[in-house]
């Protein structure tokens, strides 16, 4: 199999599987929804919103800080192609 082909068929198998588990999750969460009255009584009040709003900034924040830390690297910075003292 070519290196390419075999890519592919990585990145088919993995959105399958993401699928899966996410049809999974929806159909836990339906159940939590439906079966718990607190769980209910959360989404239908006035804190659902701003909560869900916080989680994705929150997470936007976490994902803008991994790449930065990464590009920013000080190694990543340096230009340098060989290591300290030449070893």
């Amino acid at each position: 199999m070519i290196r390419s082909q075999l890519a592919f068929a990585a990145i088919i198998t993995a959105t399958l599987a993401v699928g899966t588990a996410l049809l999974y999750a929806l159909d836990d969460g339906a159940r939590l929804i439906n079966e718990n009255a607190a769980a209910r009584a959360f989404i239908l009040s006035d804190a659902f919103w701003p909560a869900v709003i916080g989680f994705i900034i929150v997470a936007l924040v976490v994902m803008v800080g991994v790449v930065s830390a990464y590009d920013f690297h000080p190694d990543r910075l340096s230009g340098r192609t060989e290591p300290e003292r030449g070893n």
